[in-house]
């Protein structure tokens, strides 16, 4: 059995700071931590592979800067990382990397199951699973909370309203899973340091591939980056005193003013 985690990382908020009156995002800490729904996915993999003795395949959500993610993932526990470069990947959008781990996939010979996070924690898009599913042709159970394999199904516990349902699905079949689902485990401390540096088998286990050359044409995004905007700066009001009469027409008169009239 051949279980495939996609993962992707994102700005630690703790480092980001918004000055609303400048307009601008300030970044005054740049670290980077696994998207939080994407460690629920990892830890539902690492399970079914203590319960299962399954392969667990990472592969990134999106164009990663360096391959952190991937070795954090390595040393959970994962047995193979899969880094993708190219011509374009950087500026890749969701479409076009659904293209890329489609072909991915297809390359490691096909998945029994595909697991990522529901959500990410900058942008809120929930696109990835379900564009996947549909790009597979695999049925997807989405928003889940746990996860087993048993009988050939994905048996997946999700929430519905206030009740939690039991949802199944025939494998091969995409599932995501929900920020604060399940918690990740700790990594293997030897593990760590050995894929850091670059020595041992595990260092073998993260392997290098050209997107472009597995899609066979460029990876074109659909999707046009048109920067930021920020509303203007609130103006402070003037604070009214007097009777309740008396503020009522000072706030009467104070919006005429504004309005021009």
């Amino acid at each position: 059995m051949r279980i495939v985690v996609v993962l992707g990382r994102v700005l630690d908020p703790a480092g980001i700071v918004v000055n609303a009156r400048a307009g601008r995002v300030f970044v005054n800490r740049e670290e980077y931590l696994l998207q939080p729904a994407d460690r629920c996915a990892l830890e539902a993999a690492l399970r079914v592979k203590d319960e299962l003795g399954a392969e667990v395949v990472a592969l990134p959500r999106s164009p990663l800067p360096d391959d952190d993610v991937l070795r954090q993932a390595l040393a959970l526990g994962v047995d193979r990382a899969i880094y993708l470069t190219g011509e374009g990947l950087r500026q890749a959008d969701d479409a076009a990397m659904v293209r890329a781990l489609k072909a991915a996939i297809e390359r490691l010979g096909g998945a029994d199951l595909l697991l990522t996070g529901a959500t990410t924690l900058d942008s809120g898009q929930t696109q990835l699973g379900p564009r996947l599913a549909e790009a597979l042709g695999w049925p997807q159970v989405t928003a889940g909370w746990s996860l087993k394999v048993a009988d050939g199904r994905a048996q997946v516990v999700r929430q519905q309203g206030s009740q939690y349902v039991l949802v199944e699905a025939m494998l091969p079949a995409v599932v995501t899973l929900q920020p604060g689902s399940l918690k990740l485990r700790y990594p293997d401390g030897a593990r760590l340091v050995n894929i850091y540096k670059n020595v041992g088998e595990i260092a073998q286990a993260l392997e290098t591939w050209d997107a472009v050359e597995l899609v066979g044409e460029p990876l074109t995004p659909l999707v046009e980056g048109r920067g930021r905007d920020f509303p203007p700066p609130r103006e402070r009001g003037a604070r009214a005193a007097g009777s309740a009469a008396e503020m009522a027409q000072a706030a009467a008169a104070a919006l005429r003013q504004r309005v021009g009239r």
